[in-house]
């Protein structure tokens, strides 16, 4: 039996890395997802979206195209309540709709669309499908943690992947001084880090940090603190500093404007000579053509249901 993970385009080689690190599997990369043949550990996957039973995967025209792609997968196995879910992305000349349908009628079980037994997953980017049984029934890209969201909080297997990426490891010191909700200084918890840190001007975010981060079963160190104070009440350095900074608009672009300057002054202050400053954003333009005493290292782009996230590694 074989089983897939999906991610976000982009993370393909994380998401492997991690693999390899949980259990000895053959993998196979795919865009968008991976093709593995163990099943252990899955659901404690941190960069992937969802994970499940491989069935086929193939390229589709039409709905006729895809009515005949799937004529060859037995769907016998399922004999308990089930339903149909289409995740698609792209322009096609079918709905999410009708290929749930089309897939329904190939299968003799009873359908059950509010608590089913079984949910079929298709993902469709494209002209690219991949068809399989969702192991958990849900996103594991949206933790149990996230209690207390921020508007605008980051992804968490997002904020994992920019973890891997930027090579942070348990024993190194990371700060995250736009924690918002928590998710970045939460999930580098869960990788084993010790000297966890975090920081906001606004008491809903830390709030929200301290309240996800007891959920998570983790400690970080957090306090409400303004940007320019920064330096003032964090008097180490640090290995990393990862974050996810508000990101400009045209409306205040002045005022971010001088938001990243003091950013990436206090960042240079506050890291080790040889530490790294990671910027998970999706509008990396200003943050690259100003970057301070920093030089941008490498870069990885993620795209997230054609949003693209951009992973920027500075270095002194």
């Amino acid at each position: 039996m074989k089983y897939f993970v999906t991610t976000f385009e982009g993370a393909e080689d994380i998401v492997e890395k991690e693999i390899k690190e949980r259990v000895k599997a053959k993998i196979e990369k795919q865009k968008g997802f991976l093709i593995l043949d163990k099943k252990e550990d899955l659901e404690n996957l941190r960069s992937i979206v969802r994970t499940g039973v491989y069935l086929k995967h193939f390229k589709v025209k039409d709905l006729k195209d895809y009515k005949k792609q799937i004529k060859d997968i037995d769907f016998s196995f399922i004999n308990e309540e089930f339903a149909v879910y289409c995740e698609r992305l792209g322009n096609h000349k079918f709905s999410s709709k009708e290929i749930e349908i089309a897939t329904a009628e190939k299968i003799k079980a009873k359908v059950n669309l509010t608590s089913p037994k079984v949910l079929v997953y298709i993902k469709i980017r494209d002209e690219d499908c991949l068809i399989g049984t969702d192991l958990f029934q849900k996103r594991i890209d949206k933790p149990d943690y996230r209690i207390k969201p921020h508007p605008n909080s980051l992804n968490s297997a997002i904020a994992y992947i920019g973890l891997n990426f930027s090579e942070y490891k348990p024993k190194n010191s990371i700060l995250d001084f736009f924690c918002g909700s928590g998710i970045i200084p939460i999930e580098a918890a869960l990788m084993g880090g010790k000297e966890v840190y975090a920081s906001d001007n606004q008491y809903y975010c830390t709030e929200a940090a301290s309240i996800n981060s007891k959920v998570a079963g983790v400690k970080i160190n957090l306090s409400k603190t303004k940007l320019e104070d920064i330096n003032k009440k964090f008097k180490k350095k640090f290995d990393f500093i990862v974050t996810d900074p508000p990101i400009a608009t045209f409306r205040g672009l002045n005022d971010i404007y001088y938001l990243y300057d003091i950013m990436f002054e206090k960042a240079f202050t506050l890291l080790k000579p040889k530490g790294t400053f990671t910027i998970i954003t999706t509008r990396p333009q200003p943050l690259i053509e100003d970057s301070g005493k920093f030089k941008l290292k490498k870069q990885l782009i993620l795209d997230k249901n054609s949003l693209k996230y951009y992973i920027l590694i500075f270095k002194k």
